[in-house]
């Protein structure tokens, strides 16, 4: 197959676990870019895909089927403990192909379309960043770590309104991290501690299944997501969804509606403190605040892959033919920084336009969520530029160690209003 690398190990998928990759996955990209496009790894028998073409295309494909074989993930990688977790993920729409994620989708997405975010969701969204940055106290200087103080604060706040989650927010952000460990996890098998992983997810499920069980109390249900889900469970169409369906994509919403979105607020903010001169444009020109969060979700996207296996011999349009039965993963991350497709793609440019960006995917998976995410991201850096006149990054920066739903851990910075930048200068 041209373009084939097959026995590289400085190219394969393990890389990407590298405190330095993680860190810095720039590096990593180019040389996948430059060297393998293509690429098979022979230690997790799955192709990688890096060019911006060849990536969309497989997203839109509909033989690559985002329906995981996770028997093949209990022998392989030794699952036990895990059958639970597995049974749940078989049930999100983000793993469900055809008329099922379409059913699916189809309940989760009404109440996150644009114009809902943009009107019903406008005031929980602003009320969420206001009751954040009230936390923070009023003095002039601030030193804060912005992913716990702020990132957590901003989207936890808001999918405790949308999921009528009666838990504090450092509970939401515990739930959120173990589901997202399994979900980005190479064969959805955890690398971190996974006992311990699956004691929170268990915790979590016990809530969710009370959760749905009070709904199912009440003959009328009120317009919430969390309603719409035990409704769909009464449908007697075939529009009609299961307990296990309802529960699975919940815990769903929970770790897309917070931890993504989490990174996607701290990874603005880290990148703004970087950029002095970028901070400064958008303080005094707002309105392009939009533009810039779009170049950085390119730049650091919070899910840097995605999985497909190929159900029938499927072209790429960079030459080539993966095999039907094949595992892929799309490099998103990558992706984003092909050279032929965004110039300078290191570079924060504001006149990129009309080639979309694979961060939030493409075709019938794109997701549903992104207007959710963008207008969160943009109400809290338009309200951090309205406040502060100085952002500063502080030492203590420091990574989370998932390499797909790549975000930080820690994020100090100091912020400075305008009336106390004269004397920290």
């Amino acid at each position: 197959m041209p373009g084939v690398t097959t026995r590289d190990p400085h190219l394969g998928l393990y890389n990407l676990t590298r405190p330095e990759t993680i860190a810095n996955p720039a590096p990593f990209y180019e040389a996948l870019l430059d060297q393998a496009p293509v690429y098979f790894d022979p230690d997790y028998e799955t192709w990688m895909l890096s060019r911006y073409r060849d990536v969309q295309h497989l997203l839109a494909h509909p033989d690559a089927t985002v329906a995981m074989d996770h028997a093949s993930s209990l022998t392989r990688f030794g699952g036990l403990g895990l059958e639970e977790a597995f049974a749940l993920l078989d049930h999100h729409v983000s793993f469900v192909d055809g008329a099922d994620h379409r059913r699916l989708r189809r309940v989760l997405s009404e109440p996150l379309q644009v114009r809902r975010v943009r009107t019903e969701l406008a005031d929980p969204i602003r009320q969420a960043v206001d009751d954040t940055l009230h936390a923070l106290g009023r003095e002039a200087v601030i030193d804060v770590d912005v992913v716990s103080a702020i990132a957590a604060s901003v989207p936890g706040r808001v999918t405790k309104y949308l999921l009528d989650l009666d838990v504090d927010l450092a509970t939401v952000q515990r739930w959120s991290n173990a589901w997202g460990d399994v979900v980005a996890a190479p064969g959805h098998v955890p690398t971190t501690n996974r006992k311990q992983v699956l004691a929170v997810i268990a915790e979590l499920t016990t809530y969710l299944k009370a959760l749905v069980a009070r709904y199912e109390e009440q003959a009328t249900l009120p317009d919430t997501m969390v309603g719409r889900l035990v409704q769909a469970m009464r449908d007697d169409t075939d529009r009609r969804i299961t307990r296990d369906e309802a529960i699975g994509n919940l815990m769903m919403l929970i770790t897309a509606g917070t931890e993504t979105t989490a990174n996607l607020i701290s990874n603005a903010v880290g990148v703004l403190a970087d950029n002095p001169d970028l901070w400064t444009l958008i303080k005094r020109q707002p309105d392009l605040i939009p533009t810039v969060l779009e170049e950085i979700a390119r730049l650091h996207p919070p899910t840097q892959f995605t999985a497909r296996r190929i159900k029938t011999p499927i072209e790429l349009p960079s030459g080539g033919v993966l095999p039907a039965g094949a595992s892929v993963v799309l490099m998103l991350g990558a992706a984003n920084r092909d050279a032929e497709v965004f110039p300078e793609p290191d570079v924060v440019r504001l006149d990129r336009a009309g080639t979309p960006l694979l961060t939030f995917g493409h075709g019938a998976h794109f997701c549903f969520g992104a207007p959710l995410a963008r207008r969160e991201a943009q109400a809290t850096i338009e309200a951090l530029a309205a406040r502060f006149g100085q952002l500063t990054p502080l030492p203590g920066r420091a990574w989370r160690q998932n390499s797909n739903l790549r975000g930080l851990a820690a994020l100090p910075v100091r912020f400075a209003t305008a009336t106390a930048e004269e004397g920290i200068q």
